[in-house]
């Protein structure tokens, strides 16, 4: 009982230490802030809760991230409509002209990420954004290694082509998508 009590509490301190990560995974699928954070809140939940099903401590990280996914595929079943909400604005100290800068570029790559199909989303993300290895990933979403690293490199051939893409046409307004409602 003390050990099984031990393990919690070290497992629970990992997952908070992690939080963000979660969170910037959440937000590289969702490009909404109240989302993601709603799946990392739902995904930490869910895994606390859980820790006895967990078979390999060191596995916690991918666990979880295979958590978060499915949280995500239920929420995604129980839309109808979306809404694409991309202005979020974060407040820093940095130089405007330079966070104007890097505001641009993070959205033009949440852009093209978000025209990856959700396969090549995942992995992408789960290997760039959470720096989880080819294991990790394949034991998250549940695939060979082989996928794995078959998928993330036409993810990163797409990602590079639509980035190019971008950089070519001149500056685009991308519509946002409005549900309406009664």
């Amino acid at each position: 009982m003390f050990e099984k009590r031990k393990r919690h509490q070290k497992l629970t301190r990992e997952l908070c230490a992690n939080r963000n990560r979660f969170y910037k995974l959440a937000y590289s699928w969702t490009s909404d802030p109240m989302l993601a954070d709603d799946l990392v809140q739902e995904s930490m939940q869910k895994a606390f809760m859980s820790f006895d099903s967990l078979k390999e401590d060191a596995k916690l990280n991918a666990w979880t991230c295979r958590i978060m996914l499915n949280c995500y595929r239920d929420w995604l079943r129980r839309q109808k409509d979306t809404v694409n909400v991309d202005d979020y604005e974060f407040a820093d100290d940095q130089d405007p002209a330079r966070s104007f800068s890097q505001d641009d570029t993070s959205a033009m790559v949440r852009h093209c990420i978000s025209k990856l199909n959700d396969k090549h989303r995942n992995v992408v993300t789960l290997v760039d954004l959470m720096e989880l290895s080819y294991d990790e990933v394949a034991q998250a979403l549940e695939i060979p290694i082989g996928t794995v690293m078959s998928r993330l490199s036409r993810a990163r051939t797409q990602l590079r082509s639509l980035l190019e893409r971008q950089l070519r046409e001149p500056a685009t307004v991308h519509p946002i998508n409005l549900r309406r409602v009664k």
